[in-house]
């Protein structure tokens, strides 16, 4: 009985957790309705996403944050904080939201550091010359000759680049005197790509998608004799677009939510299919099931670790239940992805995060109910460590915009995405929970009594039968990697960096399979060759991104190079103390 109450406080817990934060904040007829233009459609990055998932996206490459807090202390979500931006208001000057940490970058802007290093357009904008100055010579460079001054300058204009195109692409016309409005008319047309939102949809006098300020121009009074010779039609959604941006900087509360009103009204009418996924989207982006499964999945490990160390049968078996509760919405999120994209689970670093991560607690989970006598808790600590870690990885990961972009031409193809690239991620997915359960081996061992006999030859079968699924897979995964490359370039094998990452993996799995088959190592052996394998394994996931040479070369991550060297090297301290002398081991281990 006891049992069950705690299960049940556990599962009323982690729903509560879930729910905060789903529902949008109650707006009165009285109030901008931000909830509703969060829900408009716009093509931007090569996809049709809802003005809420840009908000996002580009508040966090400026700020690494979803939601910015204004000058008295208020949380600001992104969808207000980019219209206050688009319409102009002067408040959006002042908004803290550009993250500048390097110090030497600082110094050049004339600006001092400050404890969350963020910033605003109003301060950075003294310094832009400069910044522009920076960046050009910095850009003039071979990759090989910029230094750590030269990354960050170009790292952030970039980001200001973006932001100013974003702001550029809603900018109001009227001001631009009318011997340049031709000029502005032609380039903004020519800007109708990946790197302007296009908020105006398909309509019925106009089939494709368009910015508001191209839009807008062709309404402007000294355009009327040029709109016909360049095919320039007058759109209503435009005009109702940039009335209600001008009623929102005016503060007219009314005018904007009846412009807005019927904006929305005319799109379902002209072009209903513009709107398919969308209120789904933002109901996924404020479900947040990622970074709410990562919190519960360190509160799992946390119990885990005293559960299992205490021999507390009721705190492992609240992280047991608490280990499901957090895995449905992690998987639930996968599929959401899936909906939402059109593709297979896996399509770029970040997916490849969020899947290992839910491979890895999936594994956890068997584990910990396949071998709950000999060595119960340990598919939790498993599970509770690699998904949160997994889940970190991504959240940073996320920084660079939006995490569902278009396709490289190259991989645009479903069917090996969906067979190639999950099964070799999955074998990525089975070497680290190799290499984790080594990891636990050592340190329980080593400098606790908790690693007795029976737990012992539990933790082994755990680590000996997931490293057999891990070669399966790795080897499988590589093979259908070659037949694609044959599909793709004409040849199986190119010795590519990225293929020889994934062959080392698959030698590196033959190699502990043969050294305990041969009787070369046993128990404590096998776990120090699976944490070195952590080793191999991130290497072939991140480390060739980052020789950025070879026909894999993307995914490069401009911090990953630090924080792969910080892993690699705990892993080789861990592999150094699982082979320190079993006499000195607290838990008197001899295997």
């Amino acid at each position: 009985m006891k049992r069950i109450i705690s299960n049940s406080l556990v599962v009323l817990f982690a729903l509560w957790f879930y729910q905060s934060g789903v529902k949008p904040p109650k707006e009165t007829a009285d109030e901008f309705q931000i909830n509703a233009f969060a829900h408009l459609p716009v093509k931007y990055e090569g996809r049709k996403k809802p003005v809420d998932t840009m908000a996002r996206n580009l508040l966090t490459i400026l700020s690494g944050k979803q939601s910015v807090r204004n000058a008295d202390g208020e949380k600001i979500e992104a969808t207000q904080w980019l219209l206050d931006n688009i319409a102009g208001t002067p408040k959006a000057m002042d908004y803290k939201v550009i993250r500048i940490e390097n110090l030497d970058v600082l110094t050049s802007l004339g600006l001092e550091e400050t404890k969350r290093f963020r910033y605003s357009y109003r301060e950075i904008l003294p310094g832009l010359g400069k910044l522009d100055a920076a960046s050009r010579s910095a850009f003039s460079k071979e990759d090989r000759d910029r230094d750590l001054y030269d990354r960050q300058v170009i790292k952030l204009a970039n980001k200001l680049y973006m932001f100013q195109n974003v702001l550029g692409s809603f900018e109001d016309p009227s001001g631009i005197p009318g011997e340049q409005l031709m000029a502005a008319a032609q380039r903004y047309m020519q800007l109708e790509n990946y790197s302007i939102p296009l908020i105006i949809p398909p309509s019925a006098e106009n089939g494709r998608w368009r910015p508001l300020m191209s839009s807008l121009l062709t309404a402007h009074p000294a355009m009327s004799g040029m709109a016909h010779d360049h095919e320039l039609t007058v759109d209503p959604l435009a005009i109702h677009m940039g009335v209600m941006l001008a009623a929102y900087r005016e503060g007219s509360v009314d005018v904007f939510n009846q412009q807005l009103m019927e904006f929305g009204a005319t799109i379902q009418e002209e072009n209903p299919a513009a709107f398919e996924k969308i209120s789904f989207e933002v109901f996924y982006n404020r479900f947040n099931a990622f970074m709410k499964s990562a919190q519960l999945y360190l509160l799992v490990f946390v119990l885990s670790c005293f559960g299992w160390l205490f021999r507390k049968e009721g705190l492992l078996s609240a992280a047991r239940t608490l280990l499901i509760v957090a895995f449905i919405p992690h998987t639930f999120a996968i599929i959401a992805r899936v909906f939402l994209s059109g593709y297979p689970p896996v399509t770029n670093l970040y997916s490849s995060a969020i899947f290992i991560g839910w491979g890895a607690v999936a594994a956890g989970i068997l584990l910990e109910l396949g071998f709950r006598k000999k060595a119960g808790g340990i598919g939790n600590l498993v599970g509770g460590i690699a998904g949160f870690s997994t889940l970190l990885i991504a959240y940073f990961l996320a920084g660079d915009g939006d995490t569902m972009e278009q396709m490289r031409a190259v991989l645009d193809t479903r069917f090996w995405l969906a067979t190639h690239v999950i099964t070799v991620t999955l074998g990525y997915m089975a070497t680290f929970v190799a290499g984790t359960i080594g990891v636990f081996y050592i340190i329980s061992g080593l400098f606790t009594r908790r690693l007795d006999a029976e737990t012992e030859d539990g933790m082994f079968r755990m680590l000996y039968g997931t490293t057999c699924f891990a070669l399966l897979l790795s080897f499988v995964g590589t093979v259908l990697g070659g037949l694609w490359a044959d599909d793709s370039w004409g040849r199986f094998w190119g010795w590519d960096p990225k293929e020889n990452g994934a062959l080392l993996i698959v030698i590196w799995n033959s190699i502990m399979l043969h050294a305990k088959y041969g009787g070369m190592v046993k128990h404590r052996g096998l776990a120090v060759m699976a944490v070195f394998g952590n080793v191999v394994t991130a290497w072939s996931w991140f480390g060739v991104n980052q020789l950025g040479v070879g026909l894999h070369s993307y995914g490069f991550t401009d911090s990953a190079s630090f924080w792969l060297v910080m892993f690699c090297l705990s892993q080789a301290v861990i592999c150094g103390m699982g082979m320190i002398s079993p006499g000195r081991w607290k838990s008197g281990a001899t295997q």
